[in-house]
C-alpha cells in the first residue's frame, strides 16, 4: 500500500471541496484492523446507546445490549451512562451520544451498506433503514447479515481523507472563517470510528484526535 500516494490522493479530495492543504502533515503508520464482528458489536452498541439521547428508557436500552450479549463490549464511559436513569444522565452525555450518529454512519459505510462517505455531505433522513429498530422491537439482523466489511487499505484511504479534512476544517477555525463543506463535529466523528476500525489498541473513548 502506497502511503504517499494516498496522501496525494486524499489531498485532491479537500481542494475539490475547496479545502486547504498541509504539505507536511504526516502519513499513518500501518496498524492491525479490528476483526469484522467487532465492528459490528461496536455498531449495534452504538445504535442501542443513540437511542438514550432521544430519551429513550435507559434500563430498556441495558436490556437490549444484555440480551444481544453486547455488554463486554460497552466503553467504560457507556458502562458509566447504563448505571444512570434517564433523569440522571448529563446533558453533555446526551449531546456526545447524539453524535454517535455521525459516527455510526462511518461504520455503516465500513459495513458496505452504501458508497458514498463524502465529509460535506450530512446523514441522509433514510438512515433509520439501515440500523435496527429498537422501537419496533428489531434485533441485530441489518448489522450482522450480508455484511461485507471493507478492506483495511478502502478504510485507511477514507480515515486519510478525514485526517486530511480535519486540519483543513482547523485552518479555518483558526483563522475565524467558516467553511460550509467543513464541519468540525462530522469529520471528527466520523474519522474516530474510522480509525478505531482500523487500530484495535485504541481505546473507544479516547481516540486521538490530533493533526
Amino acid at each position: 500500500m502506497d502511503t504517499q500516494a494516498i496522501k496525494k490522493e486524499s489531498e485532491a479530495i479537500v481542494s475539490s471541496f475547496d479545502g486547504e492543504i498541509c504539505d507536511w502533515l504526516p502519513v499513518y503508520d500501518i496498524s492491525q484492523m479490528r476483526s469484522d464482528s467487532e465492528i459490528i458489536n461496536r455498531a449495534l452498541i452504538m445504535n442501542a446507546m443513540i437511542n438514550i439521547a432521544f430519551n429513550a428508557p435507559v434500563d430498556f436500552i441495558k436490556n437490549y445490549i444484555d440480551e444481544n450479549q453486547l455488554a463486554e463490549h460497552l466503553s467504560d464511559v457507556e458502562k458509566t451512562i447504563l448505571t444512570q436513569s434517564q433523569e440522571n444522565i448529563s446533558e453533555q452525555d446526551k449531546i456526545n451520544l447524539h453524535w454517535y450518529l455521525e459516527s455510526l454512519w462511518a461504520l455503516i459505510w465500513v459495513m458496505n451498506k452504501f458508497d458514498d462517505l463524502s465529509f460535506p455531505y450530512p446523514i441522509p433522513d433514510d438512515m433509520i433503514d439501515y440500523c435496527p429498530d429498537l422501537q419496533q422491537d428489531e434485533g441485530p439482523e441489518k448489522f450482522t447479515k450480508d455484511i461485507e466489511i471493507r478492506s483495511f487499505e478502502e478504510i485507511y484511504k477514507m480515515r486519510d481523507v478525514y485526517y486530511r479534512a480535519m486540519w483543513s476544517c482547523r485552518h479555518y477555525q483558526l483563522n475565524n472563517d467558516p467553511h460550509d463543506n467543513f464541519n468540525m463535529s462530522i469529520i471528527m466523528e466520523r474519522r474516530r470510528a474510522l480509525s478505531w476500525c482500523l487500530d484495535k489498541q485504541l481505546d473507544w473513548d479516547d481516540v486521538p484526535q490530533d493533526t
